[in-house]
């Protein structure tokens, strides 16, 4: 482990890490070699068959030995079996709120019972703040001696708040964060909007991207050739067909009002959807779109090899993410940017967001308000554009969005100095 880590990981003092400026983080997509590899390492995850954290799990293995801490949950994918070696946190549900505080508190009483397997960890990694919370009170408790890295993929909506509790919980994240050696997050959004005009931090921080990984595909010799051949991707327009796909986790009731209004405007649009909606009932969600023909619900899909039946049916990729609009939902940078890149599928993302200011700037796709009406009139006249879009995201699938080793700048940050 690097020199000094007593002393950093129970103190901020002492800590000396890569603080990567706004400019530095957007252009960080390249990979850093070369660098110290823990023994081990220990994630905190909250849903151990959540795609990002499935992923998270897999690329720690992949270098290094792992051990996870996790909650499972019952969105989908409940089904998943952890393939490392997990420790089981207890059961999460969503929205009972008394209940999950009884389960954190349980679950601490499984950690300290897996200290054989923590004594030894050279780093933590601890995802969204109560697991971070986990993480560093099994530390001050001697379960484990190590740096803490603070992984966080989203800022909920409760942290924006002006009431006392959202006030509490901001003044308790600023002191667990002056407790890590790392900030890490999948958007700049959430440095500049969040944690520097709301938690004054000035801390190390890395921007890690949430790229398709495809290690994480089956031992399965045609499924990985597919994945990797210029095939998967469509390549022109269907002359009579035009589809228009949201995929993944379909947590936003307005896109699925927004979806059912411009299918019924235009037609000749086909829009398919493809995951499992989080915020309702799948039955509730369906009625949404009750009596609306072109519109087709294809239901969930296994993860990861579903993707590649999802993407290579669409032509456009809905982006918008408007379930914490104004706030966090346009600060992120969310998986069906990445996905449906790979895939050479253009975007079509808010004007505004941190999604639409990517695709601007990377030149695949076309950004417009949240507007439904502004919406319906640009898809009457996307064709005439679509060839030359569709031929820029062709041109980058293959060297833009694919996970490569990245976990290892996490390493390479928090040991950079301390040596």
């Amino acid at each position: 482990m690097p020199p000094s880590h007593r002393k950093r990981a129970g103190s901020e003092k002492g800590i000396r890490v890569r603080d990567m400026s706004k400019n530095d983080m957007i252009l960080s997509g390249q990979k850093e070699t070369g660098g110290w590899v823990p023994k081990k390492v220990a994630y905190f995850g909250f849903d151990a068959a959540h795609t990002s954290v499935r992923r998270r799990m897999r690329q720690i293995s992949e270098v290094t030995e792992l051990v996870g801490l996790t909650f499972r949950r019952t969105r989908y994918n409940s089904s998943y079996v952890p393939e490392w070696d997990n420790v089981d946190l207890g059961l999460l549900r969503d929205g009972h709120y008394l209940e999950r505080l009884g389960v954190m508190a349980k679950s601490y009483g499984k950690i300290a019972a897996a200290g054989s397997k923590l004594r030894d960890v050279e780093l933590v990694i601890a995802r969204n703040l109560d697991l971070l919370a986990l993480a560093l009170m099994a530390r001050a408790r001697g379960v484990f001696d190590a740096p803490i890295v603070y992984d966080v993929f989203d800022v909920r909506s409760v942290l924006l708040k002006s009431s006392i509790p959202a006030r509490s919980m901001r003044t308790a994240e600023r002191a667990m964060l002056r407790r890590c050696a790392l900030l890490v997050v999948t958007s700049p959004g959430f440095l500049r909007n969040y944690f520097e005009p709301y938690l004054g931090y000035q801390g190390p921080s890395l921007f890690l991207e949430n790229k398709v990984d495809l290690d994480i595909l089956p031992e399965d010799p045609e499924v990985r050739a597919a994945w990797r051949s210029p095939a998967r991707a469509r390549t022109s327009l269907d002359p009579d067909r035009f589809v228009l796909g949201w995929v993944g986790a379909l947590r936003c009731a307005r896109s699925a009002e927004m979806l059912a209004r411009i299918a019924q405007a235009l037609p000749w649009l086909t829009v398919q959807i493809s995951g499992k909606a989080t915020y309702c009932s799948t039955e509730a969600f369906l009625r949404t779109f009750e009596g609306i023909p072109n519109i087709i619900y294809t239901g969930e899909y296994w993860y990861p090899t579903g993707l590649y039946d999802v993407y290579r049916t669409i032509d456009l990729n809905w982006d918008f993410d408007l379930s914490k609009h104004g706030t966090s939902g346009g600060w992120l940078l969310p998986n069906r940017l990445y996905e449906g890149g790979y895939f050479g599928v253009p975007n079509l993302a808010e004007a505004g967001s941190e999604t639409g200011d990517q695709v601007e700037e990377m030149g695949t796709g076309w950004t417009v308000r949240a507007d439904t009406d502004e919406i319906i009139e640009l898809l009457r006249n996307i064709r005439g554009e679509y060839p030359s879009v569709k031929a820029r995201a062709l041109a980058i699938m293959d060297s833009r969005f694919h996970y490569d080793g990245d976990i290892a700048r996490i390493f390479d940050a928090v040991a950079v100095d301390a040596r």
